[in-house]
């Protein structure tokens, strides 16, 4: 089984978020982080997002997913 962390805005360009949903349908042992209303491909580390940011950065200290799918504000 597949698992990690997937990172997506809705309104990425180039992966669009439908796409994100469904691979994160495919690998069920993942959590998908979706940033919304940015328009932007690079989220984690780039966007400046604390939700995205901490949900991600507490998963690679302590390889624990998070509980579900966060939702992140832009703001």
């Amino acid at each position: 089984m597949i698992c990690g962390v997937l990172v997506n805005a809705t309104g990425d360009p180039r992966t669009v978020h439908p796409v994100a949903e469904a691979v994160r349908r495919d690998w069920p042992g993942s959590r998908l982080v979706t940033l919304r209303g940015a328009d932007q491909l690079a989220v984690y580390g780039v966007f400046g997002s604390r939700c995205v940011d901490g949900a991600v950065n507490s998963y690679l200290a302590t390889g624990h997913l998070p509980p579900g799918d966060p939702a992140c504000p832009t703001r």
